[in-house]
């Protein structure tokens, strides 16, 4: 494939993800418990209907924050782990399996309850970020004295002690600012508002905006830190540049929809041989893949058990659970 049709292959595909990405969110936008049809959707995107529509109200102020806030989750995570992925050379690197989520689960608790009725929820993601960046960089130390298989295994028992610490808290408080354990077990986004939303969002931007930016470095790390660094990039520096934003990122997702696992393991791993192995374009290509992912999952959450609401993790789960187990069972033995 020459460079030119490469190009326009890798331009189809995002045009193709674009289109999808605005479709799954007009329609996430019309279903519900309260539906509403397509006519009332465009009249109130088009700022035609009337200031007192039912609809209009419902779409501002619970539907389009919700429908954002899935779109900032998956793209956060599914981002995080095609850039985990490439800095440990492992498809099975995820921020659920690893502990980041649980880790930023930690602070996000210990913020909300700190964090006024009604209040930006700035604390909660600062503390969320802060310790889902500790964290991280705790796993790059940890990757350097062990292998993947010890490394994976140990990122798997800290998340379950770290949640198992963040439920007991969460008890010990019984606080209404507080979310539910649930929200910290499985994610949820039932209760997203404009203000958590915008909070999120400026954090995680950023930070996704941090990991794109060292592609490159990310290429490299993926050939291995030797190669690397007879290119002349220091993986000293470089990797807790990455992961440090990474743990923002995930962080930042936490308080907006609670820890919601698999994302970052199945979109990236999906999408690799579509878009080619390339970070400049797997990473954005992966933050849209992972809003798809994560918008769609939500409204069949919130919709298919009516009036109940299953746990968003719950569905993330269900697919990526059966695909981590294939990923381990095609696995060549160490």
């Amino acid at each position: 494939m020459t460079g030119s049709s490469s190009k326009r292959h890798t331009l189809a595909w995002f045009a193709v993800g674009l289109a999808l990405l605005v479709v799954v969110l007009v329609g996430s936008l019309m279903i519900g418990a309260f539906s509403i049809g397509i006519g009332g959707t465009m009249r109130w995107m088009t700022g035609t209907g009337s200031p007192d529509d039912v609809a209009g109200r419902v779409l501002w102020s619970i539907r389009l924050p919700r429908v954002l806030g899935a779109a900032v989750v998956g793209a956060a995570l599914a981002a995080a782990g095609a850039a985990l992925q490439g800095t440990f050379r492992t498809p099975l690197a995820d921020p659920h399996l690893l502990g980041y989520s649980s880790a930023a689960g930690v602070g996000a608790a210990f913020g909300f309850a700190l964090t006024p009725p009604g209040s930006y929820p700035m604390l909660p993601v600062v503390l969320s970020a802060l310790i889902g960046l500790l964290f991280g960089l705790a796993t790059v130390a940890l990757r350097t004295r062990t292998g993947t298989d010890r490394f994976l295994l140990s990122g798997v028992a800290f998340g379950f002690a770290l949640l198992a610490w963040t439920g007991i808290f969460v008890l010990l408080v019984d606080s209404p600012r507080v979310p539910t354990f649930l929200f910290f077990v499985f994610g949820s986004l039932a209760a997203t508002t404009w203000k958590t939303l915008i909070v999120a969002t400026v954090a995680v931007v950023p930070a996704l905006f941090v990991i794109w930016h060292h592609a490159r470095g990310l290429d490299l790390l993926s050939l291995g830190n030797a190669e690397a660094l007879a290119l002349g990039f220091d993986t000293r520096r470089l990797v807790p540049v990455i992961v440090a934003a990474v743990g923002v990122a995930v962080g930042a997702s936490v308080v907006l929809g609670g820890v919601v696992g698999f994302v970052g393991l199945l979109v990236p791993y999906v999408l690799r041989p579509l878009v080619g192995p390339t970070h400049r374009i797997l990473i954005p290509a992966a933050a849209i893949g992972g809003a798809i992912l994560v918008v769609v999952a939500d409204t069949f959450a919130r919709t298919v058990a009516s009036p109940a609401e299953i746990p968003l993790g719950l569905i993330t789960a269900a697919l990526g659970g059966p695909f981590l187990g294939w990923l381990l069972l095609r696995r060549s033995p160490a």
